[in-house]
């Protein structure tokens, strides 16, 4: 072991809050969101899959604004990735029961991996943005599968 990796400043809670605090922050938001009594066909799944919608589509504005949406393929995937979050979100809005949390949980799930995705690239939003989300998304996403709709 080098003398650096011993420094205090690289162990501890003090390394993981400088390092991870998106985690942290992704972790209680999800974890906050998790205290909601499930997705039922109640306006809980309406508020979800509006939010799906609006945490998608805002990637566009947000990649425009840091000028990463030049390269077309870029500009591309982020459409399509739009289109297809928000396809799911309005297919749970319109279906009841389990597929509608199925279709809400696999936007939020297939949105926490767009994240991860744009994470590792550093491109189009800022990464502590991406890392907050994922985590975010991942627990909402298992929030909604564990729910129980009411009968």
């Amino acid at each position: 072991m080098t003398r650096r990796s011993l420094a205090p400043e690289h162990r501890g809670w003090g390394a993981i809050l400088r390092h991870r605090w998106p985690t942290l922050v992704g972790i209680t938001a999800g974890t906050l969101a998790l205290v909601d009594d499930g997705v039922d066909g109640s306006p809980v799944t309406t508020q979800l899959a509006v939010i799906t919608l609006i945490v998608a589509a805002a990637y566009l504005p947000i990649g425009a604004t840091h000028r990463q949406l030049g390269d077309p393929r870029v500009l591309v995937l982020e459409t399509a990735g739009v289109l297809v979050f928000g396809a799911l979100a309005l297919g749970a809005l319109l279906a009841e029961g389990r597929t509608a949390q199925y279709l809400l949980a696999a936007a939020w799930l297939g949105h926490g991996a767009w994240d991860v995705a744009h994470h590792l690239a550093d491109r189009v939003v800022p990464r502590w943005y991406a890392e907050i989300c994922a985590v975010l998304d991942v627990l909402v996403a298992v929030g909604i599968i564990l729910a129980v709709p009411h009968v």
